[in-house]
């Protein structure tokens, strides 16, 4: 048997009436670490990169159209084009890390943490329970 061992612990948060691994992070322009803003993120297994809301991008002083531009595919529902930037993240027991996500053109249900985000990370999920677990040592 192998024992996984997480630093943290998090309760699911609502959305709307439902309850999601929801994250607080601080998203930061690299160049100007002045300029950033707060968001919440979904941690979405199923997403294959973390996508974000554009109009995080001139809040940090970015312009959206000058990312590599990327096409999503949802499961369900046309195509989504979005940005890719390399971005701040910023969080009090995660520290830092540097990110490169798509930013949309069109406004997002959700921002969504994909598997990008979990090649830096070691996440657990106990469903039954609605907590998730987080450790900064994949």
């Amino acid at each position: 048997m192998v024992n996984v061992e997480y630093r943290y612990q998090y309760e699911y948060r609502y959305l709307g009436d439902e309850r999601f691994p929801i994250i607080q992070l601080t998203i930061t322009n690299p160049a100007d670490l002045t300029q950033s803003i707060d968001v919440d993120a979904y941690i979405d297994s199923g997403a294959e990169r973390s996508i974000f809301n554009g109009f995080v991008i001139p809040v940090i002083g970015l312009e959206l159209l000058n990312g590599g531009r990327k096409e999503y595919s949802p499961t369900a529902g046309p195509a989504i084009t979005a940005y890719l930037h390399r971005v701040r993240f910023g969080h009090p027991d995660l520290g830092s890390f540097d990110l490169e996500v798509g930013f949309s053109d069109v406004q997002l249900r959700r921002n969504l943490l994909g598997r990008d985000f979990f090649n830096l990370f070691q996440i657990g999920f106990r469903e039954n329970q609605l907590l998730y677990f987080l450790d900064a040592n994949p």
